[in-house]
């Protein structure tokens, strides 16, 4: 019951609806301003941190890149190394004569000792230094870091998974390595190996295998790793995650990165993660970082609450002036209520004084000019009543005409027949009479094609009585095309418009066909002659859209334009009447829709025949 009241006294006071009103404005302003200020400062944020921090793991993966070329570079000496490859060649080799095995191979092993041993000590992180043969047997060559604990082929068929028999890319694995010097007995090391080839036949002869320190890939990953990172994720060439550093104190999160852009925003837990995507394009290795956007969401937030305050206090501050200011501003609002209500209860002498020169001031003298006119127009209805049935009589008297005139046709054709026996006067009369009568149905009533040739041979008695014996008209319709239903009186334009304008200078030799036959599912039918034919500027004029008034729009035109109107009008695309200009004469093609309104007693319009 209450929440009724409050309803009905806010519908009645206008006050109330004012203040309520613009609270509702400004509050939808100040939400709508301030999702927009936003989603505005998130992504100038966004975009300026996304290129700094896509900038920055950039410098990352080049120095990352660089020392990973490095490692190619060491390998390369070695596998393109030709006293590399002889001295293996030569450990694997019998001795020759008199020379012992044992010494020939401590021989070539201090040689190859000298070649590789400076190449690790340019290189501190290669913490060990391998080549081993094809099984795996670390038979030509090794330096190991004293605190490490690696046998061989043990350690061989641990790293061979990854090593492709066919390719001489390094591949790179993270493995756990025993070693002494760490507490837990094992530390985590870098194990890059590649496959030794001989330069000529390019036949595997064995495997090179080298331990490096991960802090070869670490050091350049400290400014990456600055703030609230979600970790840095180094992949191989073949997309395989080979390092990984999580933040310190929690575990990191690895995005699905492989089809996204250079920079993306993943969502994990409720929070948004700004992750960016470096390559190294030389060996496409990819790194792949991440920092949360929560700090700066935060602070886009503060903005959006800011706005919210401010506009919770524009409404405090505009109720206020309403309520204020709006006693004084809507007096006159009152006074013209209160004037309303005294009209609606019938005082018609009401007046409200003009107290102002605004807006208020203009509904004063428009109200009283209102009813003013209402008293004026109470007056006229009477007279106005009179008028429209004096016009409806005559409609009516108009309307009765027609009809008269059929009637006393009629009663000619019987004093024709009667007193004077003329059969032809008569069949004149009869013509006429039922073109008159079939004219008077509205042009909307349904017709058929049996009715429209039935009219189209009554005005061509008429005419054949006129033009005698030099007209020769021909009517051909097939039998199960006459019960189509057509509109009303739409040949008739055609078949006149050739007497009128066709016909009008050839004395004699006046032919006109009118042929109807099916195509497809439409009807069609063709009224063509042999007059004088048609212009261009008349052709086109007759075939451009128009429409069926003409300017005075006083009747309707009777002529081509009006058939073209009504087919458009009726039945739309692709129906149309069709003008084509013939050596002597012209064809008139209509294109309409055969659809059987009725079955017809006699089924034809006397066979396809010939009127001459």
């Amino acid at each position: 019951m209450k929440h009724r009241q409050v309803l009905q006294y806010i519908n009645q006071h206008f006050k109330v609806k004012l203040i309520l009103t613009l609270s509702i404005i400004i509050i939808l302003c100040s939400l709508i301003t301030g999702y927009i200020s936003y989603r505005i400062y998130l992504n100038l944020f966004e975009s300026e941190i996304s290129k700094q921090y896509l900038t920055t793991s950039e410098q990352t993966m080049e120095q990352i890149g660089f020392k990973i070329q490095d490692m190619y570079r060491i390998t390369d000496f070695i596998i393109f190394h030709p006293r590399v490859e002889q001295i293996v060649q030569g450990i694997r080799a019998e001795p020759p004569e008199g020379e012992t095995k044992a010494y020939r191979r401590f021989i070539l092993e201090r040689e190859l000792s000298e070649i590789l041993l400076p190449l690790k000590n340019e290189t501190p992180q290669i913490r060990a230094l391998y080549i081993v043969d094809l099984e795996g047997n670390n038979y030509y060559f090794s330096h190991t870091n004293p605190s490490m604990q690696i046998t061989f082929p043990d350690f061989y068929n641990k790293v061979k998974t990854g090593v492709n028999q066919t390719s001489a890319e390094i591949v790179w694995q993270r493995l756990n390595i025993p070693d002494s010097s760490d507490p837990s007995g094992k530390k985590s090391n870098l194990v890059a190996t590649r496959l030794l080839k001989s330069t000529k036949q390019q036949a595997a002869y064995g495997t090179l295998v080298m331990i490096i320190d991960e802090s070869f890939l670490t050091s350049p990953l400290d400014k990456l790793m600055a703030g609230r990172t979600t970790g840095a994720y180094i992949f191989d060439q073949y997309n395989k995650l080979l390092y990984s550093r999580a933040p310190q104190g929690r575990a990191g999160i690895i995005p699905a990165w492989e089809n996204q852009e250079r920079s993306f925003i993943e969502r994990n837990e409720n929070e948004d993660y700004l992750f960016v995507k470096s390559t190294y394009e030389a060996r496409s290795f990819k790194l792949v970082s991440g920092i949360s956007l929560a700090d700066i969401e935060e602070k886009g937030r503060m903005v959006y609450q800011v706005a919210v305050i401010s506009g919770l206090v524009s409404v405090l501050l505009m109720a206020l002036c309403v309520s204020i200011f709006s006693g004084r501003m809507l007096k006159p609002l009152h006074g013209l209520v209160s004037a309303m209500h005294q009209l609606r209860r019938g005082n018609l002498e009401v007046e409200i004084p003009k107290t102002s020169n605004d807006e208020f001031a203009f509904l004063a003298e428009s109200f009283n000019r209102m009813v003013e006119n209402i008293q004026s127009l109470i007056k006229e209805v009477y007279v106005s009543k009179l008028s429209e049935q004096e016009a409806e009589l005559k409609a009516l008297q108009a309307q009765l005409n027609p009809h008269f005139l059929y009637n006393a046709l009629n009663s000619i054709y019987w004093k024709i027949m009667l007193l004077y026996d003329d059969v032809e006067t008569a069949s004149l009369v009869t013509s006429l009479s039922d073109l008159l009568r079939y004219s008077l149905e509205s042009v909307s009533t349904p017709s058929t094609l049996q009715e429209e040739l039935t009219q189209i041979r009554n005005y061509m008695t008429i005419q054949e009585a006129r033009h005698g014996e030099g007209l020769h008209v021909s009517i051909e319709a097939e039998e199960e095309l006459l019960a189509c239903g057509m509109q009303r009186l739409i040949l008739q334009p055609l078949v006149e418009n050739v007497f009128v304008h066709a016909f009008r200078d050839q004395p004699d030799n006046k032919r006109l066909w009118i042929r109807a036959f099916r195509q497809g599912a439409d009807l069609l039918i063709e009224i063509e002659d042999n007059g004088s034919g048609i212009d261009e500027e008349t052709f086109v004029r007759l075939t451009k859209e128009q429409s069926v008034y003409d300017h005075q729009r006083e009747r309707e035109s009777i002529g081509v334009r009006n058939v073209v109107r009504r087919i458009y009008l009726v039945y739309g695309d692709p129906y149309r009447l069709e003008i084509e200009r013939l050596p002597q004469g012209t064809r008139m093609r209509l294109i309409l829709p055969c659809e059987q309104m009725m079955s017809l007693e006699g089924g034809k319009v006397d066979e396809p025949h010939l009127i001459s």
